[in-house]
């Protein structure tokens, strides 16, 4: 049976490629991504593990906007290994003029997770998060002596 090592690449519909290979090129390039493929219509991105495309809708596709809800994406999460690093897309988003949905912070109701929403210029949400729940608990159990 066939194993998934990972998810090799996502690919985004665009409504504008222009505008958006501007912003995906700030943020990814923020992120630690490289722009790896530089097409007419489609670009992508790479951190050594994964690779982030975008594509230009289609005449149709760009007759509607994106609107989060409908069948298909929802929000794409980029994990981060701290809260530091979840701040620093934060103000890097509030300084570049681009859209934060929620502001750095605990969500979910759970102390353990912590993250950032916000826009791309179509409205697709993106999130850069940290989520530690076992390093939470040991600091736990550790104040109460165990």
């Amino acid at each position: 049976m066939p194993h998934v090592t990972g998810i090799d690449h996502l690919v985004l519909s665009v409504g504008n490629f222009a505008r958006s290979k501007k912003f995906y090129t700030l943020v990814l390039g923020f992120l630690g991504f490289e722009l790896k493929y530089d097409l007419a219509d489609a670009a992508g991105w790479s951190n050594r593990k994964t690779l982030f495309w975008i594509a230009e809708a289609d005449a149709k596709g760009r007759k509607h906007k994106y609107r989060k809800g409908d069948i298909g994406f929802h929000h794409y999460a980029f994990e981060l290994a701290s809260r530091k690093e979840v701040d620093e897309p934060g103000a890097f988003l509030d300084q570049h003029g681009m859209t934060v949905l929620d502001p750095p912070g605990e969500y979910n109701g759970d102390e353990n997770y912590y993250a950032v929403f916000f826009a791309d210029p179509d409205g697709m949400k993106l999130e850069g998060m940290v989520y530690r729940p076992r390093a939470a608990k040991k600091r736990r159990l550790a104040a109460k002596g165990r």
